[in-house]
């Protein structure tokens, strides 16, 4: 489906595409917000998934905040920190074949797969060992 171009959707985007982190869509709205962006949270929660259908950011299942999302598209895998909440994009390769020979074994069809890696992130860590 071809979209109309937003004013509140490329503001959305552009704050997406600055970050470093993974992000919820009150942060979003909170943020944009203090920037002077009067945007509602349905809007940003509107958009976000709008986005995440032009494939222009990814949605990402977290383990206690519901989903986030990220900015990169590209399939990679993620470390969830149990110390500190956040997830990390991790240079793990990519391994497509992985469900393409399930798919195959099986008789069924898939068209990807995430790996969420839990443990303590490198912050964390160094954190704990100076306590």
């Amino acid at each position: 489906m071809i979209r109309k171009q937003s004013k509140q959707r490329d503001v959305i985007l552009n704050y997406m595409e600055q970050l470093n982190d993974h992000v919820c869509a009150e942060t979003v709205y909170d943020d944009l917000n203090k920037q002077g962006n009067k945007i509602g949270l349905a809007t940003v929660y509107r958009n976000l998934n709008v986005l995440v259908e032009m494939h222009k950011i990814k949605k990402i299942p977290h383990p206690t905040m519901g989903y986030v999302y990220d900015k990169t598209c590209k399939p990679h895998h993620h470390l969830y920190c149990t110390k500190c909440h956040k997830l990390y994009d991790i240079p793990f390769p990519y391994d497509c074949t992985l469900y393409k020979d399930q798919a195959k074994e099986y008789g069924i069809d898939i068209y990807s797969h995430s790996i969420m890696f839990e443990g303590v992130c490198e912050h964390c860590k160094k954190k704990d060992m100076h306590n």
